[in-house]
């Protein structure tokens, strides 16, 4: 399974929590309107939290943003974060979450293989704990090849037959830089033909995050202790 097309946006911008969820928004509905798939690879200002669109409840840290996605706390900072939009009709948008998330993990090991973090992948019998994502590991999770632990997640979410995916990877410093080398041969795994997101598309991204930021990602309203009033589609 692979994309034939992928436009891939590396963003060495340190945005806030908040940022970063308006854009991963505004780049997932740019995708499906276009028909286009597209990634950004992001980074963070500051030490962050992001927790799942359907968690109930307050949220579990005073500074948690709810993300777009399913899923639960994700710590971010020392991380390398992507968000992966897919068009309705796309072969890895067709097929089910579960297969799909392998897909994506699958990937990314083969692309750090030759790397200094290789990587496997947790099998469906690993154990369960509970607990934030990173101490739990769920099938086709990345965990370090040598100690185990889970260094890889990720949770998605579908919307009028397209999917984002949110995915959070915890690396060595060089390897979670969004301009790492190892990305290219990552880019070229997903996709035929990877070509960089437009640079008048991204400042379209740009223009358009701020809103959605205002709107939702930092609002009260949206990261309160309720689920947002707006149903998925």
């Amino acid at each position: 399974m692979q994309l034939s097309t992928l436009h891939h946006w590396r963003d060495t911008a340190f945005r806030t929590a908040s940022a970063n969820m308006a854009l991963d928004e505004a780049l997932f509905e740019w995708s499906a309107a276009q028909g286009v798939p597209a990634v950004r690879f992001y980074h963070w200002d500051r030490p962050a939290f992001t927790v799942g669109y359907f968690h109930r409840g307050p949220l579990p840290h005073r500074e948690a943003v709810r993300r777009f996605t399913g899923g639960g706390l994700v710590e971010h900072g020392n991380d390398l974060t992507f968000c992966l939009a897919l068009p309705r009709g796309t072969a890895p948008g067709l097929v089910t979450a579960e297969v799909r998330y392998r897909w994506i993990h699958e990937a990314i090991a083969l692309a750090l293989a030759t790397t200094d973090a290789p990587t496997s992948l947790a099998l469906p019998e690993s154990p369960r704990f509970a607990g934030p994502c990173f101490a739990n590991p769920v099938p086709w999770d990345l965990l370090d090849a040598t100690t185990g632990e889970k260094i890889g997640g990720g949770a998605q979410r579908r919307s009028r037959g397209a999917v984002i995916h949110q995915g959070s990877l915890r690396l060595p410093e060089p390897l979670r830089h969004p301009e790492a080398s190892w990305i290219e041969g990552l880019l070229r795994i997903l996709a035929a033909s990877p070509t960089p997101l437009d640079s008048a598309i991204r400042t379209f991204l740009l223009r358009e995050a701020p809103a959605r930021e205002s709107a939702r990602y930092g609002k009260g309203a949206w990261n309160g202790p309720r689920l947002p009033t707006e149903t998925e589609n």
